[in-house]
């Protein structure tokens, strides 16, 4: 049948249709017990007016419409929730006296470091935090508390980098060398300054003309304030890719033995230790650096590596199998001016050896005394270069600049803050910031001008009577309050992860939360005025 044919029948088909309609009686044809029908015109052309009508004829809404509405109703009930979360945190990036001062105020800033350390236990891997600072650092203080915390939080264990040479004692780790060792700092004066700028990771190195011994072990607490800081697994040790050198590692291993039988007829164990060859290490040369990798058998907290040869010793690192690290890296009388004084490819190679991801620079302290108007600019170059230094090093890692604490010293026999104190805070912010650096407050955080008075006088107290350094006590306390902030960015980072609310969607729960909160302006009654009545005339 052709088209043309195929149509008229459909059209034939149709007008008959009409036509039974039109004369078919309305109530029907009753046959016996039934009554056929057989629908009206009106029925069959019914004009779409967006609604739809149920058995009994009440109309319904349009589906879709319905749809679109319960999802807009979800959406704004969800913006709603999430405009709440979203104020805790934000009240506390704005206005908290913890908080960290972010380029462009970006409460994100922290997320590239957050997902690194999320991905160690994953990919097996130790995120490196490298803590440089000033003489507050000391004794691996403020550190340790924030090095325990963060291993708490996402795995890890161990101290970390140690250098060769360690003048300083660890209030955690027992470290001792002896042997043909020779230490030199850039930091340092010229008599222990080395005829070259190879110092490495740590700014420091130790020359090795011969045989010498490095051990290291936890010290027992009996508080046992830091558990995390034994435990190693992965052991390196960082040397000059020149000169000859060889090493063994040895470590002590637990192990249960029987000692007889308990009175229930169990076998009764005792704890025992042993040393154990840990074997030729893993060897990874590059341009001017060698790392040396032990991965042991089995945990331990005392381990000691016997060295021969002569090249440069640039650091012992003490880890665990994965997570995070933080190394304390105390320069005494620094202001962290002479990154850029150590040898560029050395320091390049040494982060990316040791997966340092987070670079911490706590300096300031010991530029405040001799800070001036005239000087400032000066202070602002300075530091610049350094951090300009390390980014040039090691892209890849977000760089953080705690500024210097509450510091006083006495005026006609009275304490007071430093008078260049803020004007040194402010030059370090703006220097941080410019350069795509977080900011951490120490002053804000102890509570501004005149807190280490009452730091110095709490009892126990947090300060030293210098007026200058934390005691431990209160090196710990500051570890803990940066380490609270810095979780505040984690949860907020988490938050978002689990609502998957990217930067898209964050934007429309803030244009969601400024309109109502404009709507609810709007809708504010305006005070009435107050009427104005005729002065009284006195009579």
């Amino acid at each position: 049948m052709s088209p043309l044919k195929t149509l008229l029948s459909i059209l034939s088909l149709f007008v008959v249709l009409g036509l039974m309609a039109a004369v078919y009686p309305e109530g029907g044809i009753s046959v016996g017990d039934y009554t056929l029908r057989f629908p009206a015109l009106t029925d069959i052309f019914v004009k779409d007016d967006g609604q739809s009508s149920d058995s009994a004829g009440v109309a319904q809404a349009d589906p879709e419409a319905a749809l679109k509405e319960m999802l807009e109703a979800t959406r704004q009930k969800e913006f709603a929730e999430f405009s709440d979360s979203l104020n805790f945190y934000e009240e506390f990036f704005q206005k908290g006296r913890t908080r960290f001062d972010l380029p462009n105020d970006d409460p994100t800033w922290f997320d590239r470091f957050f997902l690194h350390l999320e991905l160690a236990e994953m990919d097996s891997t130790v995120v490196h935090i490298v803590h440089y600072g000033d003489s507050q650092l000391e004794e691996d203080r403020i550190s340790s508390t924030i090095r325990e915390d963060l291993q708490s939080k996402f795995g890890g264990n161990g101290p970390g980098m140690l250098p060769p040479i360690l003048n300083t004692p660890s209030m955690n780790t027992s470290y001792w060398n002896n042997g043909d060792l020779k230490r030199f700092m850039v930091y340092a004066t010229a008599d222990d300054m080395a005829t070259h700028n190879r110092y490495g990771i740590l700014a420091q190195m130790a020359e090795l003309n011969g045989n010498a011994v490095i051990g290291l072990k936890k010290r027992i607490e009996r508080k046992d304030k830091f558990p995390h800081v034994g435990g190693y697994a992965t052991i390196k040790v960082l040397a000059g890719n020149r000169g000859n050198l060889k090493l063994k590692l040895t470590y002590e291993s637990s192990y249960q033995d029987s000692v007889g039988v308990n009175e229930d007829g169990t076998v009764k164990y005792k704890k025992k230790t042993k040393t154990v060859d840990a074997g030729a290490p893993q060897i990874e040369k590059m341009k001017k650096l060698a790392v040396y990798t032990w991965k042991l058998a089995d945990t331990t907290s005392s381990a000691k590596i016997n060295l021969s040869g002569n090249t440069d010793i640039y650091a012992i690192a003490a880890d665990g199998k994965y997570g995070v690290a933080v190394d304390n890296v105390a320069m005494r009388g620094s202001s962290g001016t002479m990154f850029h004084k150590i040898d560029a490819e050395l320091l390049a190679e040494s982060y990316k050896a040791m997966n340092a991801r987070l670079i911490i620079m706590e300096y300031g302290g010991n530029l405040v005394p001799g800070t001036s108007s005239k000087n400032i600019d000066w202070t602002k170059k300075i530091i610049t270069k350094q951090i300009k230094t390390i980014q040039e090093a090691n892209p890849n890692a977000d760089i953080l600049f705690i500024g210097p604490a509450d510091m006083a010293k006495q005026v006609d026999g009275k304490w007071q803050t430093y008078p260049a104190l803020n004007m040194t805070i402010k030059a370090l912010r703006e220097v941080a910031l410019e350069n795509g650096l977080a900011y951490w407050d120490m002053h804000r955080v102890m509570g501004g001008n005149g807190s280490i008075m009452k730091w110095v006088k709490k009892e126990p107290p947090l300060g030293f009577t210098d007026h200058v350094h934390f005691t431990r006590r209160g090196a710990a306390y500051m570890g803990d309050l940066f380490s609270e902030a810095l979780k505040m960015h984690y949860d907020y980072f988490k938050f978002r992860d689990v609502h998957n609310i990217n930067d898209a969607k964050l934007k429309e729960i803030h244009d969601y939360k400024n309109s109502k909160a404009k709507g609810a302006a709007q809708e504010k009654p305006a005070p009435k005025k107050a009427s104005k009545k005729a002065p009284e005339t006195k009579k």
